[in-house]
């Protein structure tokens, strides 16, 4: 007979197989040993295998088989000795209370197997809302080398169930960037991409909840990662959320990284975004938490059919950068946030403000090439060159007053103008409305 500690009975665990012995042995052609454990429904059990009285990392796994109503625990040894099993347990479903234990084993493995096995750490919730690791299979350490900067895990999930991803390095701290987690709804599968930014040893989380649950978050499965080589600048991804992939989206620049690209003599970052062609884009620009007022431009580049962000910092430093999205109907779409970048400004010679922008400006799909600077020089004589599609005519004001319509043969408008001392604005008129439409407006210094 196995070990059984008072626990087990007070427990009323109940053990079907090994029957009657105190050791188990790998099953035949296998590299893992199984046992079957039934317990009541409000018991919860975890296990170890030690050698030498060493825990080996990855050498079991728990699942609770729901047809027959019991656990089936397994056991993968990687090296020859006298192991011992041990179940713990504990009443209750919330994570409050100690395990203690239940039962041990011993498994004598007299010959290495041949193919060497582990599995990921998982937790109660993994089986609970009926998680299922696709890829990788049959380890608990996934090795890079070489150059590869990333590595892929799929996991198949309910479709009432959301999952959430976490890189930490050896001191147990978040990797920025180190991780992209979103659902392919082609192939019904959730894609966990993990990156780690150096050499070294990092453990990929990935955390679980129904969509139902207010609830936070649950770790659910992990594995580790043994990054070598691992290229530099490594790989990154910006924060994502579901709507991303929902809506199609895709980052054309920068690619494969969570900071937007800065360069000394700058005044803006650019972010470039593929989006379907019923999908709009915004976007702000924070510091601290705080938006800087016209410090961010939405257009939309008609030749590239790409959304062109703009960003425009007022001081050096960190910054947060946003991208919203909806689709377009017939009312006012509303916008929710699919991608947020990192800008780390470390010089700036030329801060500058974009031009107030007008919702039928993303809404017609328009572009400024100039002026991109918000605020013009009173008396100073400027080139306008901007993309407006399908207006039936458009025109300016300079200081509120209408000047004469020219130089619009859609979809450009490409003329000179004299600046006031106030302001001044694009209007543009569609189809058989009597009405402009505000597009831009400049202001005067």
């Amino acid at each position: 007979m196995p070990k059984l500690r008072p626990l087990y009975f007070d427990l009323q665990m109940e053990l079907i197989s090994p029957h009657n012995q105190a050791h188990v042995d790998l099953l035949p052609g296998k590299s893992y040993a199984l046992i079957l454990l039934r317990t009541p429904s409000d018991v919860q059990l975890m296990a170890d295998l030690k050698l030498n009285n060493q825990k080996i990392d990855g050498s079991h796994y728990i699942m609770f088989d729901k047809r027959k109503k019991l656990y089936r625990c397994y056991f993968a040894p990687t090296e020859t000795g006298k192991h011992t099993i041990t179940f713990f347990a504990k009443r209750g479903d919330s994570d409050i209370g100690e395990y203690s234990s239940a039962l041990n084993f011993k498994l004598d493995v007299k010959q290495k197997p041949k193919t060497i096995v582990s599995f990921p750490k998982t937790w109660k919730h993994f089986r609970d809302l009926g998680l299922e690791v696709i890829s990788p299979q049959n380890t608990h350490l996934i090795k890079l080398s070489d150059g590869v900067s990333h590595t892929k895990i799929l996991i198949k999930a309910p479709e009432d169930v959301e999952l959430l991803g976490s890189l930490k390095n050896e001191q147990k701290q978040e990797v920025n960037g180190g991780n992209q987690v979103y659902y392919d709804r082609q192939k019904s599968i959730w894609r966990c991409n993990f990156a780690p930014d150096r050499d070294g040893l990092f453990e990929a989380f990935i955390m679980a909840k129904k969509k139902s649950d207010p609830e936070s978050y649950t770790s659910a499965v992990a594995f580790k990662i043994e990054a070598r080589q691992i290229p530099s600048p490594p790989l990154s991804y910006p924060h994502t959320w579901p709507l991303f992939y929902e809506l199609g989206l895709k980052i054309e620049a920068p690619r494969h990284r969570s900071n937007a690209v800065w360069t000394d003599n700058a005044s803006y970052a650019e972010v470039l975004i593929q989006a379907p062609d019923d999908v709009q884009l915004s976007c702000n620009i924070t510091y601290n938490n705080v938006k800087i007022e016209n410090g961010s431009l939405a257009q939309y580049n008609n030749d590239k059919k790409l959304w062109q962000l703009l960003f425009a910092p007022e001081r050096i430093g960190l910054h947060e950068l946003t991208v919203y999205a909806g689709r377009n109907n017939d009312t006012e779409s509303s916008s929710t946030s699919v991608v947020q970048f990192n800008l780390d400004v470390n010089k700036l010679q030329r801060p500058m403000k974009f031009p107030l922008i007008y919702a039928p400006f993303q809404t017609k799909k328009c572009q400024i090439f100039t002026p991109l600077d918000g605020i013009l020089k009173k008396g100073s004589v400027v080139p306008i060159n901007c993309v407006i599609p399908g207006a039936t005519d458009v025109n300016l004001t300079v200081d509120s007053q209408w000047l004469e319509s020219e130089g619009y043969r859609d979809p450009i408008l490409q003329r000179e103008i004299t600046v006031g001392s106030k302001d001044v604005a694009i209007y543009a008129k569609y189809g058989q409305k009597p009405d402009y439409d505000g597009l831009v407006k400049y202001t005067v210094q």
